[in-house]
């Protein structure tokens, strides 16, 4: 380490669960590689990033920005722009302050204004893109980074080919290596283990359609002897707490899943939206899924994620618009198709890359060191 000093390391996460938990995950693997390192996250005020990033023990900085989608085709534009340059300012203070050795950028309208001012101060940058068609702020700094750690072959000819490594996504740590069986997995979530287990995941905020679908479905899961365990989201939990069939001993809802590895050991089937981050997952757990882009994803990137899986039938595809007619039923016969879910689990291991994470941080250590 040069001089023994210690490394100071910034990374700007923030906006959704897709970008969060990729930093969190090389920030860990960060402090297992240097004990002594000193990291600090920036994100918006405004997002999920102020509660989750303190729960695993990171400082984070805030700064006031909402975020981008389809924001350049709307009245909203001005406002953006107000909190983009406001923004840029506070984050000139904090890399003032804490003077960083890098700053790691993980993509979305968060970072715009943490890898700008780092561009400005000249510190190095390393940025992560999760999706096969790069958001707009990778694709806006990639010539200023060093190395730009991206998920998916398709990605590459966004991008500088010099400078760009396809690593996979990082993963949680415990994702990884905690392997609970499916056994204690259903001791755990008082499910039983002779009946199918569907994990239902509407992202990190939840979705309204998929939620509605699994309700107005759930007297045939029931009657069938299906069990469901569903991230419903903030905005959802109080309605379905009061559907009729919510509290059946098949059924579990949870606003966000904490311990999501147990989940996912216990599920048969996952059905998911398309981000990058649940699809990183999935792939390296393995299990048979179905798909549904959340359709008004920037530059549509669920969909396009979603395909590739597709193509390499490694997962099945539902629309969104296509929800309410045909999500439970093609789960239903998912499930009951052994060869397909034999063939899908297969295909889908294929595309999973668990030294996503310990490939980025080698990158980040050969920068910093």
């Amino acid at each position: 380490m040069k001089n023994n000093s210690i490394k100071k390391i910034i990374i700007s996460s923030g906006g959704t669960g897709g970008h969060i938990y990729p930093g969190i995950a090389i920030a860990d693997k960060l402090k297992k590689n240097i004990p002594t390192v000193d990291i600090l996250f920036i994100g918006s005020k405004k997002h999920m990033e102020m509660q989750e990033i303190p729960k695993f023990g990171y400082k984070i900085e805030k700064i006031c920005i909402s975020g981008g989608k389809n924001k350049f085709f709307s009245i909203k534009v001005l406002i953006l722009l107000i909190e983009l340059i406001y923004s840029f300012f506070l984050v000139k203070k904090i890399i003032k302050k804490f003077s960083p050795d890098i700053v790691i950028g993980t993509g979305g309208f968060v970072s715009f204004p943490t890898i700008y001012a780092a561009k400005k101060k000249k510190i190095p940058i390393l940025l992560q893109e999760q999706n096969s068609f790069p958001g707009w702020t990778n694709r806006k700094f990639s010539h200023y980074a060093k190395k730009i750690c991206i998920a998916y072959e398709e990605a590459k000819k966004y991008f500088p080919k010099e400078k760009t490594i396809v690593t996979g996504n990082p993963v949680r740590y415990e994702i990884i290596k905690k392997k609970n069986s499916k056994e204690k997995a259903c001791i755990h979530l008082g499910l039983k283990i002779d009946r199918p287990i569907i994990l239902s995941i509407g992202g990190s905020q939840g979705s309204n359609s998929i939620n509605n679908a699994w309700m107005k479905g759930l007297k045939k899961l029931i009657d069938l002897d299906i069990q469901l365990i569903l991230q419903v989201g903030k905005i959802d939990i109080h309605t379905i707490a009061k559907n009729r069939f919510s509290h059946h001993k098949n059924f579990i809802f949870m606003e966000f899943i904490e311990d999501i590895s147990m989940c996912y050991a216990a599920a048969d089937i996952i059905v998911s939206r398309a981000g990058a981050l649940t699809i990183s997952e999935v792939c390296l757990i393995g299990k048979p899924s179905i798909l549904i882009p959340f359709p008004w994803s920037s530059d549509d990137h669920q969909n396009k994620n979603a395909k590739i899986l597709e193509e390499k039938e490694a997962a099945l595809i539902i629309k969104n618009e296509e929800i309410e007619k045909k999500l439970v039923d093609s789960t239903i016969k998912l499930l009951n198709d052994s060869i397909k879910k034999k063939k899908m689990s297969k295909n889908i291991l294929q595309l999973g890359k668990p030294e996503a994470t310990n490939d980025i941080v080698k990158e980040i250590l050969q920068i910093i060191l």
